[in-house]
């Protein structure tokens, strides 16, 4: 069951609205030690909410500082202003930058084809939380019909579940697979049925109950039983190995998605390989919780004895 799992980089987004500081370099260290894919965000929405104002001037010099080390990165996008996004698009290209252009709902439609006329064949699209999930399922058949083959997506934030098995998306992110560590809700993936399984902390007797599968996620039933035997590295591990899980039954229901050709790439801008979707990225503003992933995916999953 482990191999198909094994062998994809370790994939995290950060946002530089939570890792503006030089700490940002080490946890960057550490996370490529092994093989690792991280997706650099601006984090717009999480800085409205924190109070933080974000300057494109800054937002491009962090870009550049771990250009290097960045898979890719975002552009700084303004909800609800679409033209501002497209200037902040071209304002960071003039800055030697090659960002993934971000489109959201309710903005023009106009925008997603000037996008598309302009050779951009890897597109983010954002403001996806919130929304009735019919319509976001709505909203996605028309931007996958509108795109016709000439790009891929990344969705921002998307766990709607029918949609990644009903889109053929090159990448994802989610912040829901830190629901263990932080409301005690474990999210497990079978991948025999496909389904997912939630359990709470300290429930004894769904713990029993799936006792298998949390052990073929590397992880001791004991460690979710009570306080005083909660392991946290697990529970982050646990919850990293689930996506990863989930990650490749997606992976294996559409195939291979890759990115078309085109004059703008974000993935390939200084000569790195673009591997075949779907990624499916951790994102998360704890620097602790992204090292407990990344070792347990290196020690549980990838390291383990077959």
């Amino acid at each position: 069951m482990s191999a198909p799992l094994a062998g994809q980089p370790f994939k995290a987004l950060c946002s530089y609205a939570y890792f503006r500081t030089p700490a940002f370099a080490t946890l960057l260290e550490e996370l490529h030690a092994s093989p690792a894919q991280v997706f650099g965000d601006s984090g717009a929405h999480s800085a409205r909410t924190l109070g933080i104002t974000l300057t494109i001037q800054d937002y491009a010099q962090w870009c550049h500082q771990y250009d290097d080390r960045l898979t890719l990165y975002a552009n700084l996008d303004v909800i609800g202003a679409p033209e501002a996004t497209w200037r902040n698009q071209k304002e960071l290209e003039a800055r030697g930058l090659e960002p993934i252009p971000v489109f959201h709902t309710g903005e023009p439609w106009t925008y997603l084809k000037r996008y598309l006329d302009e050779g951009y064949t890897y597109i983010a699209l954002g403001k996806l939380l919130g929304n009735p999930v019919p319509d976001v399922l709505a909203w996605l058949d028309k931007v996958f019909k509108i795109a016709n083959g000439r790009a891929v997506f990344h969705g921002f934030g998307l766990t709607v579940d029918r949609a990644l098995r009903e889109f053929p998306f090159y990448s994802v992110d989610s912040s829901t697979w830190g629901s263990g560590f932080r409301f005690g809700l474990v999210k497990l993936f079978d991948d025999r049925t496909g389904r997912w399984v939630k359990l709470m902390q300290r429930d004894r007797a769904a713990l029993l109950q799936y006792r298998d599968l949390i052990r073929a996620h590397h992880a001791d039933p004991l460690a979710f039983a009570s306080k005083a035997t909660q392991d946290n590295d697990s529970v982050a591990a646990a919850a990293a190995i689930a996506f990863r899980r989930y990650e490749a039954y997606i992976r294996a229901r559409h195939g291979p998605v890759t990115i078309p050709p085109g004059p703008h790439n974000p993935v390939t801008r200084n000569g790195a390989p673009a591997l075949p979707g779907l990624h499916l990225y951790l994102a998360e503003g704890s620097a602790i919780n992204l090292r407990r992933a990344a070792t347990g995916i290196r020690t549980r999953l990838e390291e383990a004895p077959a």
